[in-house]
């Protein structure tokens, strides 16, 4: 795993340490810092977390976990690092699984490893993915439907391809469902240009028109941040949004505010669709991506059309308008949707069944 601080980070941490506290196996995950530093997975004694900063550090350790008892270990490689970890577990002869926590797309890039000599991860759209070496794979995973529709796009013979949502839990208590008036938005997300944090800007800045006591926050930081607060200026709304940066303890951020709005289209998954439903708060979520997956409209939260402004202020507006009974009755119901479909225990037995399945080929 590779590059960031990030949901797809964080999703297969909480992962390993699932399988390790409810198996007892042994679990060792390789983390390439990809240019960049976070802790996460330090201190907690359930895992072996092994570091490195470059590819050839990157393929010395991974060689170095495979050589323990091959057969009884898999490999789950991801969408960044399975040029490497598919080359490195044919020669030790361990199945691997490629986990996509990005959805392969004909027009969106992702970020990757062209082949397994290589040292930088470089951008390339899903047909520029090696598919040959992925039929290879004894699964493919996605963590949406969303997600393995895009991996069955370019992948339509391999044997296997598998839905494994992610799993995850917020630190701390179960917060209470407190019934209350949509006052105070939030975005969270990474500030990158396909998270389309500006699409969400411009919607909460037409609701403004209308609604002088409406507040927005965005968690994130990333290479869009500058063009973001300029954005703000020039709908005159920065009065109104108030940027956090990079937040370590969300948890807080989810509990101050109303609603979650998360834009984004192509999400492979929506983790923090998933943390703010945890924390009690109903969402607006496009219907498209694997976020659609993740909210049922008027249950669990509110929907809009796919890339269509006017449709997600009228969702706003009717989240501005909902009664406490009704932001309870989302809350409750986005709270417990959570905890019963991302459950972090059922997901890691899906994982391990599949790596049972594959050392039983």
């Amino acid at each position: 795993m590779a590059t960031a601080y990030g949901g797809a980070e964080k999703s297969s941490v909480e992962l390993c340490r699932t399988i390790r506290q409810r198996y007892q196996l042994d679990v060792v995950l390789v983390i390439w810092h990809y240019g960049e530093d976070f802790d996460f997975a330090d201190g907690h004694g359930e895992i072996t977390v092994v570091r490195c900063h470059t590819a050839d550090e990157y393929r010395r350790h991974v060689t170095d976990a495979l050589s323990g008892n091959p057969g009884s270990t898999v490999v789950f490689s991801n969408h960044r690092t399975y040029a490497i970890d598919l080359r490195l577990a044919e020669h030790g002869s361990v199945p691997c699984a490629v986990i996509f926590r990005q959805t392969p797309m004909s027009d969106e890039p992702l970020r990757t490893l062209p082949s397994a000599e290589s040292t930088e991860l470089v951008y390339r759209r899903g047909n520029e993915l090696d598919w040959g070496a992925l039929q290879n794979a004894a699964a493919l995973v996605g963590v949406s439907n969303f997600g393995v529709h895009g991996i069955e796009q370019f992948a339509q013979q391999h044997r296997r391809v598998a839905r494994i949502y992610n799993g995850l839990r917020i630190p701390g208590e179960r917060p209470a469902i407190t019934a209350r008036t949509v006052r105070r938005f939030l975005m969270v997300a990474r500030l990158i240009d396909w998270k389309a944090v500006n699409f969400g800007i411009e919607a909460f800045a037409r609701l403004a028109r209308d609604y002088p006591d409406i507040r927005l926050q965005v968690a994130g930081d990333g290479p869009e941040a500058a063009r973001l607060h300029q954005l703000a200026d020039q709908l005159q709304i920065s009065n109104r949004v108030e940027f956090l940066g990079f937040v370590n303890d969300i948890r807080w951020v989810y509990l101050n505010n109303d609603c979650l709005l998360h834009p984004c289209g192509i999400e492979s998954f929506g983790r923090v669709v998933v943390e703010a439903s945890l924390c009690g708060l109903p969402t607006v979520v496009t219907q498209s991506g694997g976020t659609g997956e993740l909210v049922i409209n008027e249950h669990t939260g509110l929907t809009f059309r796919p890339n269509d402004l006017t449709d997600c202020v009228r969702a706003m507006d009717c989240a501005y308008h909902l009664s406490e009974s009704d932001f309870a009755r989302l809350a409750s119901g986005a709270q417990q949707r959570a905890e019963a479909m991302f459950n972090p225990e059922r997901l890691a037995q899906e994982y391990v069944e599949l790596a049972n399945s594959m050392l039983d080929r």
